[in-house]
C-alpha cells in the first residue's frame, strides 16, 4: 500500500541571537540575487551599460514588496486592513500576493523607464521576466518550506501531508514538560471523516510529571492545543481523533516516552507544482533569448511569460484550498480572477509581437 510524503521542514534555518534566518526570506534574496546577474549578463551580451541593473533591481525589489504587501492587504483582507492600516507595515506576519506583485514590478519599471527612457520599456519587461521566472520557483518552492498556500485533499501517491503544525503546536505550549517531538508515518492509507490520510505516531519525550496523568494530558492539554491550532481549524493539515489512544513508558531516571496516533492529510503540494512550472518556464524563455541571440521581437518574451504564467495560475487554483473565507462563495476565486486580465494584456502584446516587423513601439 502506498502511504503519503510526510512533510515536516521547518520554515526556519537556524536562529541568532533570537533572530531566525527563515528559508522564504533566503529564498526570496535569492531569486533578486539571480535576476540582477541574469539581467546584467544580457545587458553585457548585448552591449549596454551593466552600471544600469543595481539601480534597476532597486526599483523591482521595492515594487515587488511594496506591491505584493498591498496586493494582500487590499485583494484579499481589504475590510481589516482598512480598520488597521499600520498592520499592512507588519510584513513578519504575513501576507504577499503575486498579482501584487506583478503590478508592483509594472510599476517600478516604468518609473525606471522614465528616468532612463533608452532602452524601452518593453525593452525592460523582456528581459526582467526571465528572472522573474527563476525567481518565481525560488518564491514558491519556499511557500514549500512555509507549509503554506496548501492544495486540496487528494489520495494521490505524490501526495504531501503538512505536518510541521503538530511539533510546533506541542512545544510551544508544553515546552517546559516535553522535551522532543519526532513524528512517523504509518504506511497504509486510510480514510477519515471523508479524505484520504495516513496515521502518523507522535512521540514524546518528556521529564516525569510527578503526580500528573498522561491521559488528562494528552486529551486535555495537548489535544486542545493541537485543535486550537490554526494548522488544525483553518488549514485542515492534520485529524485529531476524539479521543487520543495512547502508550507510555518509563526509564530508570524516570523520564517518560508517550506514543499516541494522529491523521495526516493527503494533500495537492500545489507549491512544489508551481515552483517547477516556473523552473520549466525560465528554461523556455532562456532558450528563447538564446535562440534569437538576444533579439527577440519585444513583447514576445514578455508576452508568453504572462500567458503561460497565469494560464497556470488559474488551473492550479482548482487545485489549492482558498486563501480567505469570501472566496468559498465565488464561482472563480480571487487568484484566478485576477489572472484573467493578466492573461489578456498578455495575449494581446504576444500578438503584437507576430505581426510584420514585429516590435511594438
Amino acid at each position: 500500500m502506498y502511504s503519503f510524503i510526510l512533510w515536516d521542514a521547518s520554515p526556519e534555518i537556524f536562529s541568532i541571537m533570537g533572530f531566525p534566518l527563515v528559508w522564504y526570506g533566503l529564498l526570496f534574496a535569492t531569486a533578486f540575487l539571480i535576476g540582477m546577474q541574469l539581467m546584467a549578463w544580457m545587458y553585457k551580451k548585448e552591449g549596454k551599460n551593466p552600471r544600469d541593473i543595481e539601480s534597476l533591481i532597486i526599483y523591482i525589489l521595492i515594487g515587488t514588496v511594496v506591491g505584493a504587501r498591498l496586493g494582500h492587504c487590499f485583494f484579499y483582507e481589504r475590510a481589516y486592513f482598512l480598520a488597521h492600516p499600520l498592520e499592512i507595515l507588519n510584513l513578519r506576519g504575513g501576507g504577499l500576493a503575486s498579482h501584487g506583485g506583478a503590478i508592483g514590478i509594472f510599476i517600478a519599471l516604468l518609473l525606471f523607464w522614465r528616468k532612463h527612457p533608452n532602452p524601452g520599456y518593453l525593452y525592460l519587461l523582456d528581459r526582467m521576466v526571465i528572472g522573474v521566472a527563476i525567481g518565481g520557483c525560488l518564491i514558491r518552492f519556499g511557500n514549500l518550506m512555509n507549509s503554506e498556500i496548501i492544495g486540496k485533499p487528494t489520495d494521490a501517491p505524490t501526495a504531501f501531508m503538512f505536518v510541521h503544525g503538530i511539533e510546533s503546536s506541542i512545544t510551544n505550549n508544553f515546552g517546559v514538560l516535553v522535551h522532543d517531538v519526532t513524528l512517523r508515518k504509518v504506511d497504509t492509507v486510510l480514510k477519515v471523516q471523508g479524505v484520504a490520510v495516513n496515521p502518523i505516531e507522535v512521540t514524546l519525550h518528556m521529564s516525569s510529571l510527578g503526580n500528573g496523568n498522561v491521559n488528562d494530558l494528552l486529551n486535555g492539554g495537548i489535544k486542545e492545543a493541537l485543535k486550537n491550532s490554526p494548522d488544525y481549524y483553518e488549514e485542515g493539515k492534520y485529524l485529531v481523533p476524539d479521543e487520543l489512544q495512547f502508550s507510555e513508558s518509563t526509564n530508570e531516571a524516570g523520564k517518560k516516552t508517550i506514543l499516541f496516533t494522529l491523521y495526516g492529510v493527503g494533500r495537492h503540494p500545489a507549491q512544489l507544482y508551481e515552483s517547477l512550472s516556473c523552473l520549466l518556464l525560465f528554461f523556455v524563455l532562456l532558450a528563447m533569448y538564446m535562440a534569437h541571440d538576444g533579439n527577440v521581437p519585444q513583447g514576445r518574451t514578455f508576452g508568453w511569460f504572462i500567458v503561460i504564467l497565469f494560464s497556470l495560475r488559474f488551473a492550479y487554483e482548482y487545485l489549492k484550498e482558498n486563501q480567505v473565507s469570501f472566496e468559498d462563495s465565488m464561482n472563480f476565486n480571487m487568484g484566478q480572477l485576477l489572472s484573467i486580465p493578466m492573461v489578456l494584456i498578455g495575449l494581446f502584446i504576444l500578438i503584437r509581437s507576430y505581426k510584420p516587423k514585429g516590435a511594438i513601439s
